[in-house]
């Protein structure tokens, strides 16, 4: 212990002379300081020139060692995105009534007819099959003749909807009614009698700009202006908590340094970042909002140190009381900023690539915050008050005002008074204190059990508008086609497909029976064109046939194939297909099937599904190739595979480094125990209320959850650090704490808060989700820091650091303290023992003539209760701890050998 001790005095002691000597050269060089700020941020955003923006799923969010990485590489080259898919959903009592197929017949009428500005049509932009444009509709059934479809009654809909064909009339392909009719009604026979809804599908060139996912774009970017009227907000707070309501004490351009001061951060770590190519993905935009709360609290911290100098140091020279302010305030902001940088630091090592690099960035930006603060912000800071001490306008400083003196009520901080004389009285109070446990207990208890029904589940409904179209399609598709789920493909590539018949037959009836796969859904190329072999009725085909119907060599196999995908059984399949032109005939090089799985109602159940279709894949071993799935959500799935693992390993990592940092700068590890318990115990609640609010670990939320962790040290760290560096009984340590450094976290957190709270109601998930995540933090990292914190050091808090000092501070309920002067009736003098085991305190008179004396055990007698010794040095000397700290005593007497009270 005694080596920690000198260890924690070493390092506070450190860095207090550090930050005293940079606020010495900042405050003695502001202009500078500032033009040397702005120029190194400057130069290294020219790394800027770098900035590409990657939107690519695989590159963000798939871990770079996944099979999908080639396999979508392959894909992209071989099949790359041509076409696009546009769907209405038609509703009604009876979608198979004669009105109802009418008024479809009339939706795909008028169809035909649109056209936009730039001249194209459907006929312009559909994929064509021959002449005719892929739809899928029911009204396949009838040709799309309209003569035929306004004539029909509706028994004559029914037998043609009950005796559906195996292949679409009018393409070719597989025709399976469930996959167009939903919600459908049967009678005792089971013939379909009724349908409340069918799909009407157009396949289009992928040309046209609009995308479903525009849906959500559209309402981030509506909802964009409510976070700049936040940001907006929180301007306006940071003005009214830094400055004073008078013409010359607010602190307009301070808080303008202070809020560019996160944005000269922000070009430093986009820079630098860029500079060394790490990419940069849709999630950064979180960036200003990670800063805003970090940094707003820096200032917060720094500006109440600031006014906290005690009476005599502000009658010193500016740049003394500059460097005596930086000198309290930058250990705590030392603290949570590497604290900070630390975690995500940790998180950088993430298998993630959008989350890594999304850390990276953090990190730097982080640090330059750390440093812009101490340094450009504390120069403005300086020259404001050499502003105000010449009593300069706040807003036109070449006016000055003659004879100016503040307004008492302008000079009174509310907050600080709130803690003062109603929060921390009553805080301090036995049976509140046993509640504020008993709560905590309640809370982290009830949090925890949360946090283990936490689902990991990634939906993009989710993220769709509430109030959009889109959603209520969405919706309804889920009602009427439950079954239907995601839309894959298996792909093959270069193989002797004439030689691999058997394994290509047996591929596809493995694949028609993974129960996972939607029946009906498989449209394998192969299978259909064996079928038409043994179906076509041309001689000259059959000419070319063994007597099993297949092709007597691979050349004619190949030159059939071609022959297959220009008749209208065909047609459907042609894109199906790659050939090697280089060969007669060509040769296929690559080709796929497209299929649907069957709905998954969670991230798992899609997971499953997946490694269900490749296991079937896997095991069918071709001797010359290979095929395999692949879809755009199993993106999704790959990434929610390790998703969660990833999530509580971050967690892990960055409290275990966190805990590290804070034991390593607060420099007490019964502190630093406790602040970390602060931590977890915040974590712990935000993720159990996120789970009450039905939010599900995805991509966004773990992104979030990280960004908490780190937001979750400053509460507490600062608290922490403060009751550290005070001195007297824990319970005036803890009261004085809140008092002198409260009001900056309670301001912190609030202007947190406010950046978000517009986002409550906001018709976008993602914002949504920021507000719940950032409101949790705030409401339950003041409550660990402002509440179950200070009570807990008030029972079992450690002795302060050597350097501590006393508070102005005195409870409300204590009689002031008279300082040692001639006219004192009394003064409590320390003395060394000879024999060096113990401390003497003597009460004396004036005259110096002792009235009582005692040891160690005076420490509990009402004349020396919660008081505090100071020597003429203001080295402070706890009265409640000389019993155990007896060698520290020892120490100070021998340093001054009078120390008298205050």
């Amino acid at each position: 212990m005694m080596c920690l001790t000198r260890i924690s005095n070493g390092i506070i002691g450190a860095l207090e002379t550090s930050f005293y000597r940079i606020g010495q050269v900042v405050a003695g060089h502001p202009v500078a300081t500032i033009l040397l700020s702005i120029v190194t941020c400057g130069l290294c955003g020219i790394g800027l020139r770098n900035f590409e923006e990657t939107r690519d799923d695989a590159k963000l969010w798939v871990p770079q060692y996944s099979r999908i990485i080639p396999e979508k590489k392959w894909v992209n080259e071989n099949f790359p995105e041509e076409t696009r898919i546009t769907s209405f959903l038609i509703t009604s009592d009876n979608v198979l009534s004669t009105s109802s197929v009418n008024a479809i017949l009339d939706i795909y009428l008028k169809s035909k007819e649109f056209t936009v500005t730039d001249g194209h049509s459907l006929e312009t932009m559909c994929l064509k099959l021959g002449s005719s444009c892929r739809i899928s509709s029911i009204l396949e059934l009838w040709s799309f003749n309209e003569t035929i479809i306004r004539s029909l009654t509706s028994q004559e809909i029914l037998e043609t909807v009950n005796n559906v064909p195996a292949f679409s009339p009018v393409y070719g392909m597989n025709f399976d009614i469930s996959h167009i009719l939903g919600g459908i009604s049967r009678d005792e026979n089971q013939l379909i009698n009724g349908a409340k809804a069918t799909s009407m599908v157009w396949i289009l060139d992928k040309q046209e700009k609009v995308q479903f996912d525009d849906e959500g774009y559209g309402a981030v970017n509506a909802d964009t202006s409510l976070l700049i009227a936040g940001f907006s907000i929180v301007f306006v707070f940071v003005i009214v908590v830094l400055g004073r309501v008078s013409m010359v004490e607010h602190k307009l351009y301070v808080s303008l340094a202070g809020i560019l001061s996160i944005g000269l951060a922000i070009v430093f770590a986009y820079g630098i970042a860029m500079l060394f190519g790490v990419m940069y993905g849709p999630v950064h935009a979180l960036m200003p909002f990670l800063l805003l709360g970090i940094g707003v609290d820096d200032m917060f911290i720094i500006v109440e140190e600031w006014r906290n100098l005690t009476k005599e140091e502000q009658k010193l020279q500016l740049k003394e009381r500059i460097a005596r302010a930086l000198k309290h305030s930058g250990v705590s902001v030392t603290v949570t900023s590497v604290t900070d940088i630390v975690a995500f630091g940790i998180g950088a090592t993430t298998v993630i690539p959008g989350l890594s690099a999304f850390c990276i960035y953090a990190a730097i930006g982080i640090f330059a915050l750390y440093v812009l603060v101490a340094t450009f912000f504390v120069a403005v800071l300086t020259l404001d008050e050499k502003r105000i001490e010449q009593s300069r306008d706040g807003l036109v400083p070449c006016y000055v005002h003659k004879n100016y003196t503040p307004n008492r009520c302008s000079q009174k901080n509310f907050c600080q008074l709130f803690l003062h004389k109603v929060f921390c009285p009553i805080l301090m109070k036995l049976p509140v204190k046993i509640a504020v446990l008993l709560v905590t207990c309640v809370l982290v208890a009830v949090n925890c059990w949360s946090f283990t029904l936490m689902k990991q589940d990634f939906d993009l409904y989710n993220y769709i508008p509430t109030d959009s179209y889109a959603r209520g399609y969405v919706k309804a598709t889920n009602m009427f086609f439950p079954s239907a789920g995601d839309h894959v493909a298996v792909y093959c590539d270069t193989m002797n497909y004439f030689h691999n018949k058997p394994l290509l037959e047996e591929m596809d009836r493995r694949i028609r029976e993974d129960p996972h796969v939607l029946n009906g859904s498989v449209a394998f190329w192969f299978t259909a064109f064996t079928q038409w072999l043994k179906n076509t009725p041309n001689l000259n085909i059959r000419a070319q046939l063994g007597a099993d119907s297949y092709p007597l060599s691979e050349e004619i196999f190949h030159g059939l194939v071609l022959t297959f995908i220009s008749q209208p059984e065909g047609m459907a399949f042609a894109h199906m297909l790659k050939f090697n032109t280089g060969k007669t005939p060509p040769r296929i090089r690559a080709s796929f099937i497209p299929l649907k799985h069957t709905r998954q109602t969670s991230s798992a159940e899609k997971i499953n599904a997946m490694e269900s279709l490749r296991r079937v894949l896997d095991g069918t071993k071709f001797p010359d190739g290979k095929c395999f799935s692949y879809g755009f959500t199993y993106l999704n799935n790959e990434t929610n595979k390790i998703l969660q693992e990833e999530l509580y390993r971050n967690l892990a990592l960055a409290g275990a480094c966190i805990f590290v940092v804070t034991l390593v700068l607060i420099a007490n590890l019964w502190t630093s125990l406790l602040v970390f318990s602060c931590v977890v115990g915040t974590v712990v609640d935000v993720i159990g209320t996120l789970q009450f609010m039905e939010v599900t670990i995805d991509n966004a939320s773990s992104i979030l959850i990280i960004l908490c962790v780190g937001l979750a040290v400053d509460y507490s760290a600062h608290i922490g650090h403060t009751f550290m560096t005070i001195s007297g009984s824990k319970d005036d340590r803890a009261k004085v704490t809140l008092v002198k450094i409260g009001p900056a976290v309670i301001n912190g957190g609030f202007s947190t808060f406010l950046a978000f709270v517009l986002l409550a109601d906001s018709n976008s998930y993602g914002f949504v989700l920021f507000f719940r995540v950032f409101m949790s933090v705030v409401v339950f990292g003041l409550f660990h820091g402002l509440v179950y914190l200070p009570v807990i050091l008030s029972f079992i808090g450690p002795a302060p650091y050597e350097s501590a000092s006393e508070s102005e501070w005195k409870d409300s309920n204590e009689p002031e303290v008279a300082s040692a002067s001639p006219s004192s009736n009394m003064m409590t003098m320390v003395q060394y023992k000879a024999n060096g085991e113990a401390c003497v305190v003597t009460k004396t008179d004036q005259n110096g003539k002792a009235i009582k004396e005692n040891d160690i055990e005076l420490t509990g007698s009402p004349w020396i209760s919660a008081k505090h010794l100071y020597s003429h040095q203001s080295t402070p000397l706890l009265a409640d701890s000389i019993h155990s700290h007896v060698d520290r005593c020892i120490t100070l007497v021998e340093r001054t050998q009078h120390v008298s009270s205050v």
